[in-house]
């Protein structure tokens, strides 16, 4: 696509962006309120879902946390009973983060209601339409961690 065609559609896009951006982030911030979790201990138990037994250091730099950050996170989370901490089996300087019973269930019951409540918005979205909704996404995603990456090997003077 041409750059003028481009532009020419940037700001119908950060107008719905911004919408949805706005729209999402008052709504997460209600349900996440009816788990008593907040948002990054939110983002902490998804990740672990997908990704069981992580190390403390791995989570920081997925969360874009510093190290003192997240140990408040996950002392907020292991006081709530929903992760707990053990040591590394090979190198026992490291600390693996850990589901509890408690935190599993939480987080499963939060990605079940999130899906239940927008399954009314995708059931009035055609399969091929959701297809291309995933492959700008994916696109989307992919373009922004490379000019992350790019701007991590600047070192952002900011």
């Amino acid at each position: 696509m041409d750059r003028d065609r481009i532009f020419s559609y940037l700001p119908e896009i950060e107008r719905l962006y911004t919408l949805f951006d706005y729209t999402t982030t008052l709504w997460e911030a209600k349900e996440l309120s009816l788990y008593h979790v907040d948002k990054v201990e939110f983002y902490l138990l998804l990740i672990m879902r997908f990704r069981e037994d992580l190390r403390m250091k791995d989570m920081a730099e997925l969360l874009s946390l510093n190290n003192s950050t997240l140990t408040q996170v996950a002392n907020r989370c292991e006081r709530k009973g929903l992760i707990k901490r053990e040591k590394g089996k090979e190198d026992r300087r490291e600390t693996i983060l850990k589901f509890t019973p408690k935190g599993r269930k939480l987080i499963n019951s939060i990605v079940s209601h999130r899906q239940a409540l927008f399954f009314p918005v995708w059931e009035k979205v055609s399969d091929e339409d959701i297809k291309g909704f995933l492959n700008v996404l994916r696109t989307v995603v992919e373009t922004l961690e490379d000019r992350v990456a790019l701007l991590e090997r600047l070192k952002r003077p900011w």
